[in-house]
Order: structure tokens, then C-alpha cells, then sequence
């Protein structure tokens, strides 16, 4: 039994330099779509994945983010990982685009990864749906129905699905009790030094990697988690106030209402950010 009783993991929250240089990547690379937008944010989807991408502009001095703190997204072909590098590769001074790497093989995935102009980087997977029978749940197909864009599927590769994103722990196995015993998420598979957590409700996941040194983010960069009501919030921040150091919370924002919901951020034991809302 969890702490917290949550109804899904809904959004990540990411920080780029300039929305103008950072939005194109996501919808003319990625086949994301604008649902929302103003002044210093934008709020991104996928058609064929529910979670949202909050893009948060903060500036030229907007730090750059490690190789591990990524997104990614699935083609359904191995073929397509090589496709999307070599339009990658041809139209990364277009889109300002670095750190390109060839196509390779990691943790059972193929893929590529690059670096968008906002500092962060972004990686294009594929994952033989078959390893789902032996243990690696999160290689499972992320769709129902495959996605059709004449536009992207011209170049060779097309995203199927906005899959994961990352973090970093400091140790692995006191960060899966607090994901489990304070979160309520669940372990999808974990070797070496990576561990994969996901709440029940959906496929998207996050891929926690042990590292040392390692970058600490900033509030900006987090993940959000809903629950039913605006009370049940309430109470989680009050129990948080109690006793949030004894369970891992080591710093706990304040509670707000805005449009409605009402919502609060919280830092873990490895210093990296949530938010709950309502």
C-alpha cells in the first residue's frame, strides 16, 4: 500500500532556451502537436500517446541537460531508426540540431539520440515488441492503431508514440521504495544500473539511471502525477507536511489553485522534482 493513490502519470515538464527554436523539433521531427500555447510555455501532445509534454521556455542562460535527462519516442521498423538519422543528420543545421549519434544498440532498444537547440536531448527507438515475453514489459507496443502522416512517412520513419523520459538516482534500490512504497508506481524491469518505473494506468514510462556524478534539475524539470480530487491533494500535502522527511521528501512546495486545480511540487530523495494535481 502506497502514500499516495494516484490516477496517472499526465505530463512531463521540460525547460528549452527559445520556444521558437525548440517547438519545431517536436512537431516537424517528432509528430507532436501544439494543444496549448502562451507566453513562455507550450503544452505538446502526441496524437497516439495521452501524456503531455509541458515545454517550458527559460532563456539563453537555460542550462544544458545530460545525455541521460532525454525523451523518446518509438517507430514501429528497425529500418526507421536508420531513416530518421539520415534525415536527421541532412537537416540539423535547419534545425540547429548537435551531438547526433550514428544508430545503436542499448538496453535492447536501437535507436538514435540528438541534441535540440534548447539543450536538451531527444531520442528516436525502436524495441522488438517480442522482448515483452521475457520480462522487458516496457518493449511492449505503445499503440493501437499505428499512425498515418503522409508528410513524415515520406522520409523514411514516422513516430509512433511518445514513450519515456528519463531521471537519475543516487541508489536504485532506495529510490524503487520510495517510487512504490511513497508513489505509487510500478517497477517495469530494471538491470545494471537502469530501473524503469510507470504508474499502472498507462505504457509511457521513466527510465532511472544510477549515476555518480550526477546533474541535479531544476523545479522546472519535473514529472506530474494526478489525483481524483482537488481534496485528496490537499491531504497529501498535509501528510507531506508531517512526515515528508521520513518518507524522502526533502523539499515540498507550496499548495496552489489555478484554473481549478489544485496542485503542489515536491522534491525526492534524489533531488529530483514531481507535481501532484488534482
Amino acid at each position: 500500500m502506497s502514500i499516495l493513490h494516484t490516477t496517472g502519470l499526465v505530463a512531463g515538464h521540460y525547460q528549452c532556451r527559445s520556444l521558437s527554436e525548440t517547438l519545431p523539433v517536436f512537431t516537424d521531427l517528432l509528430a507532436m502537436e501544439i494543444v496549448e500555447q502562451k507566453a513562455g510555455e507550450a503544452t505538446l501532445k502526441h496524437p497516439n500517446t495521452d501524456w503531455r509534454l509541458i515545454v517550458h521556455e527559460g532563456g539563453a542562460d537555460a542550462p544544458e541537460k545530460s545525455f541521460d535527462n532525454h525523451y523518446g519516442f518509438r517507430v514501429a521498423r528497425h529500418e526507421e531508426v536508420e531513416a530518421a538519422w539520415k534525415y536527421i543528420e541532412a537537416n540539423k543545421e535547419k534545425y540547429h540540431l548537435s551531438k547526433i549519434t550514428k544508430p545503436q544498440s542499448a538496453h535492447f532498444a536501437y535507436s538514435i539520440y540528438f541534441r535540440e537547440p534548447g539543450g536538451n536531448h531527444l531520442e528516436i527507438e525502436y524495441y522488438n515488441p517480442g522482448g515483452a515475453q521475457h520480462g522487458r514489459a516496457h518493449t511492449a507496443g505503445h499503440w493501437d492503431k499505428p499512425l498515418t502522416d503522409e508528410r513524415l512517412s515520406e522520409r523514411g520513419y514516422l513516430p509512433q508514440a511518445f514513450t519515456h523520459g528519463t531521471l537519475q538516482c543516487d541508489d536504485i534500490e532506495r529510490s524503487r521504495r520510495f517510487y512504490t512504497e511513497v508513489l505509487g508506481l510500478e517497477i517495469l524491469a530494471g538491470f545494471n544500473n537502469a530501473q524503469y518505473i510507470k504508474h499502472a494506468s498507462a505504457p509511457w514510462y521513466i527510465v532511472v539511471l544510477k549515476r555518480s556524478p550526477r546533474q541535479y534539475l531544476a523545479p522546472v524539470n519535473r514529472f506530474t502525477l494526478q489525483m481524483g480530487s482537488a481534496a485528496e491533494v490537499e491531504q497529501a500535502h498535509r501528510e507531506f507536511s508531517a512526515k515528508g522527511e521520513a518518507v524522502g521528501i526533502t523539499e515540498l512546495g507550496n499548495l496552489d489553485t489555478i484554473n481549478g486545480k489544485t496542485s503542489f511540487i515536491f522534491c525526492d530523495l534524489d533531488k529530483n522534482w514531481w507535481e501532484l494535481t488534482s
